[in-house]
């Protein structure tokens, strides 16, 4: 039944890349499509032209809302023809500001030239952009990734078939198989993604509103101002477009841009009441890049728009941080099968056998220091200092959004996306207060010294365990001290590394309630010799604690931990 069943999963993983590829490769179809098809735009002889018209439509009916429209003629071959077109295909621009370098260059008198399809030499355009090649080579290789991860899929058909009909002794632990041919260019694309995001989109915000706070002052006049739609799948979504004209030295302008971070959101009342306070003819102030005095807009605050600054993080993070942990695993793989048992054993007999390889091999060691001692002053400061720096990190950058919702509740127009947006960030923050203000407190607890002679302990030998409690032992209702071992092992489930815990001795040294006997005392502590020593390998670890618990009422609990080191008895023969 078990090998019909792999059988079956690994047809059906066939089946299933075999459709995931298929329709994966639409996508590259389409942008090797439009690739060429800019490609063979861009060899389009440019020849002269004399434009008749030119002329920027503005209506809010329009879709977009601004299209140019323009007249031109030209000669091919001795054969006088006539244009109309910008583009091959685009009609327009719903940003004004997108048409401010065409504009510019009719000002100028640069639109002198045109572009001329040979095969078709009544087609000629007065832009030949690269832009559709652009896009049409990152949607190829958007497509292209999706496509390697359907391969990825077949091939790991072809592995779990290899893998069934294997020994079992040969059988592979995953590391070099199919997983990473799927996984490769599943972070790759979710890392690339990110980049682009980041190079392509929040960086270049972030200069503009670096040069904005820059920009000159001006006056303005709204000529429209509207609420648009958008629908999408999970609905419909507003934003405010607000279309002015303004004039800087000595020449009319044009702009709708109104924020640095353009892009709607749900709400339309807020909207609305923003449209409202901008009616046609209203004076208003914009502010100008000098530079390119083209580009204006209404507010150069970033505003809660900011947010989408951390889009590209968490795919950056999953991408090139998932990249890295299969390069480490990588490096580690040969590490790994070198340390492992060929029949599978479970940790339990590794340890046994790495136990008893040290206990008569001399595998711990002999030499055991004198006295050893423990505070927790140490550990609860660095404890606060590290949660003091992650409340402060994360609090300091929600702070930010957090005011920009507060400052729109209290001028009547609440953005209710970003206030819902901000809850589980708020809810953290706040966490990390409440988390600090009890490490804060936890300074302040009883402080036990705890001395332990020898330093180490060994497998059947007896220490000697003494504590003192300078202050405050009277706060404390009981004390204990526990003795605990522990066994960490690394091993491989499936594509996955994961790392178990498990307690395979824990010993009650010490109980009260007095607090009398709590504030110092002496006890003798002794590791049975049927156990095992500390040992740590490349995926192992054998790791023994002295565990200190107080509870304190209406207070933060004492609970230290204090690592110890035990070693195996010398057999050393004594000549």
């Amino acid at each position: 039944m078990a090998r019909n069943q792999k059988q079956m999963s690994g047809k059906g993983a066939l089946v299933f890349g075999l459709i995931w590829t298929a329709f994966s490769s639409i996508f590259v179809v389409v942008g090797l499509v439009s690739t060429y098809q800019a490609v063979h735009r861009s060899t389009w002889p440019a020849v002269d032209c004399e434009l008749t018209r030119f002329e920027v439509k503005s209506d809010p009916k329009l879709d977009p809302a601004f299209q140019p429209q323009v007249e031109f003629t030209y000669e091919w071959e001795g054969q006088s023809y006539q244009g109309d077109k910008v583009w091959v295909s685009q009609k327009g621009e719903d940003d004004y500001e997108d048409l401010g370098e065409l504009i510019e260059q009719y000002r100028r008198g640069d639109l002198s030239r045109c572009y001329v399809n040979p095969d078709q030499p009544g087609e000629a355009v007065l832009l030949a952009e690269s832009d559709d090649l652009w896009g049409g080579l990152v949607f190829a290789l958007f497509g292209g990734g999706f496509v390697a991860i359907g391969i990825g899929i077949m091939f790991s058909s072809r592995w779990m078939k290899k893998q069934e009909n294997a020994p079992l002794s040969s059988k592979s632990s995953g590391e070099e198989g199919a997983p990473n041919v799927i996984l490769v260019p599943f972070f790759l694309l979710f890392g690339l993604a990110g980049l682009g995001v980041l190079l392509f989109v929040v960086l270049p915000q972030g200069m503009k509103y670096q040069d904005a706070r820059g920009w000159d002052e001006t006056p303005a006049v709204v000529e429209w101002s509207r609420v648009q739609s958008h629908s999408s799948d999970d609905g419909t979504t507003y934003s405010v477009d607000i279309f002015y004209r303004y004039q800087y030295q000595e020449k009319e302008y044009k702009s709708n841009t109104v924020d640095i971070f353009s892009g709607s959101s749900s709400g339309r009342s807020g909207k609305q009441e923003k449209v409202n306070q901008h009616p046609a003819g209203k004076e208003i102030v914009c502010y100008v890049n000098p530079e390119k005095p083209w580009q204006a807009l209404l507010h150069r605050d970033l505003g809660w728009w900011a947010l989408f600054a951390l889009f590209p993080l968490p795919f950056l993070a999953v991408g090139f941080g998932g990249l890295w942990w299969l390069y480490k695993k990588r490096a580690k793989a040969s590490v790994e099968l070198s340390s492992s048992d060929a029949l599978g054993r479970r940790t339990s007999s590794l340890r046994h056998e790495a136990g008893v390889r040290d206990a008569f091999h001399g595998g711990g060691s002999s030499s055991v220091s004198g006295e050893k001692t423990f505070s927790p002053s140490g550990s609860r400061v660095k404890g606060l200092l590290g949660i003091l720096f992650f409340a402060l990190f994360w609090n300091g950058i929600v702070s930010v959004f957090v005011t920009i919702a507060v400052k729109g509740w209290l001028a009547g127009n609440p953005e209710w996306f970003l206030m819902v947006f901000l809850i589980p960030f708020v809810l953290v923050g706040l966490g990390t207060m409440v988390f600090s203000m009890y490490s804060f407190l936890a300074l302040f607890n009883p402080s036990p010294r705890i001395t332990l002679k020898p330093g180490a302990l060994t497998l059947g030998g007896s220490a000697t365990l003494r504590w003192r409690i300078p202050s405050k032992a009277q706060r404390l209702k009981q004390f204990r001290l526990y003795l605990v071992g522990e066994e960490e092992a690394q091993y491989r489930r499936g594509t996955n590394t994961v790392t178990d815990t498990e307690v395979f001795f824990e010993q009650l040294l010490f109980e009260t309630a007095d607090p009398r006997q709590a504030s110092r005392g002496e006890l003798q502590c002794v590791v049975p010799v049927n156990t095992m020593p500390s040992w740590k390998s490349q995926h192992h670890e054998i790791k023994w604690s002295l565990v200190v618990k107080g509870d304190i009422a209406l207070w933060p609990d004492i609970n230290d931990t204090y690592a110890l080191e035990v070693v195996a008895p010398d057999f050393t023969p004594q000549h």
